[in-house]
């Protein structure tokens, strides 16, 4: 079967792979879309990736075969790939309810980082990583249900309170996930922060109230002037200049949270952060998260289809690489062929 590959030199293949088959606890999964995620754009830079590994930890498909010792699949169910799903439960992050956090969460490796992911037709995984969808739930969606979970972890770990105002910087996916889980938490204001015509537009779709093109308009010269400063700041871009931003912007007894992962130092005036005394927190994946992402999915509190730039084969992904590294797209799946 073909796979897309992170090679040795850092760069991406599409390789002939053969079929995998499943050992003990793990499942034969048929991946149906494998979304394309902003750090396999930068693998190399982020520094977590396995070489030789196949990419996608964000895929939803049905199982094919279970190897032995593994209870409560059967051919045919349909899941969500929860990437570090298999925690140990054991380890003191575990027993003190941060899942997302466990020592020992890299058992059979996070999929598509340290372990085989969905960018292939086949994979075998550790039956502890999959999450059943509803019949309600279209695969489509699953494929979806990673990045939202990041972005609502976001919003959780903020502390965002009804009727508050927040600005959002970047408007890639998570951004846009972040700007529609504020809206149905009753945000009174959403401000968008995003350099890019398409996807300002794509925010405003969703639910933003404002959009910025910083690169036209100095957001620290428009907030506490024309536009009230927001409560809560959520950062998604990793762009250079945008954290020292999003502290300039915010007021005192502000509250800033850091979704975006920069692969470079970043720098900002710690001064201003002690002054205002600001809560500046951060955001790892998701624990309880991942579950409540598939039940708003269930209940159609989302609608992902306007965000799905496109839905390619394995051999349009250097193609669609592309369009996300220049801002033509928003997110783009993949449904890996034989």
């Amino acid at each position: 079967m073909r796979a897309l590959v992170l090679n040795g030199e850092g760069g991406y293949a599409v390789e002939e792979r053969p079929m995998p088959e499943p050992d003990a606890g793990e499942v034969l999964f048929r991946t149906h879309y494998s979304g394309i995620c902003g750090t396999d754009l930068h693998a190399v830079q982020f520094g977590r990736y396995e070489d030789g590994v196949v990419i996608g930890h964000e895929f939803a498909g049905e199982v094919v075969s279970v190897g032995p010792g593994v209870e409560g699949w059967q051919t045919g169910d349909r899941a969500a790939v929860h990437p570090k799903g298999n925690v140990c439960g054991a380890c003191g992050e575990c027993r003190a309810g941060y899942p997302n956090m466990c020592s020992a969460s890299d058992i059979g490796g996070t999929a598509g980082i340290g372990s085989d992911g969905g960018m292939a037709a086949y994979v075998s995984l550790p039956a502890g990583k999959l999450r059943s969808l509803p019949a309600e739930v279209s695969l489509l969606e699953g494929a979806w249900v990673e990045p939202t979970a990041v972005a609502l972890r976001g919003v959780t770990r903020s502390g965002f309170k009804v009727g508050r105002r927040a600005v959002v910087i970047g408007a890639g996916p998570i951004g846009l996930m972040t700007v529609m889980h504020l809206r149905l938490g009753g945000a009174s204001e959403i401000i968008v922060l995003e350099p890019s015509d398409l996807r300002r537009a794509k925010a405003e779709e969703v639910g933003a109230d404002i959009t910025i093109d910083p690169l036209a308009d100095d957001p620290i010269e428009i907030f506490g002037n024309d536009i009230e400063r927001p409560d809560y700041a959520f950062e998604c871009s990793a762009a250079p200049s945008a954290l020292e931003t999003a502290v300039e912007i915010l007021p005192h007894h502000g509250s800033l949270t850091l979704l975006g992962v920069a692969t470079f130092p970043v720098n900002f005036h710690s001064y201003t952060i002690i002054r205002k005394e600001l809560a500046v927190t951060g955001s790892s994946s998701y624990a309880e998260e991942f579950d409540i992402a598939i039940r708003l999915f269930e209940r159609k509190a989302l609608d992902v289809q306007p965000l799905t730039s496109d839905v390619v084969g394995l051999e349009g992904v250097m193609d669609a690489f592309e369009r996300l590294e220049d801002g033509t797209a928003i997110k783009i799946l993949v449904q890996p062929n034989e």
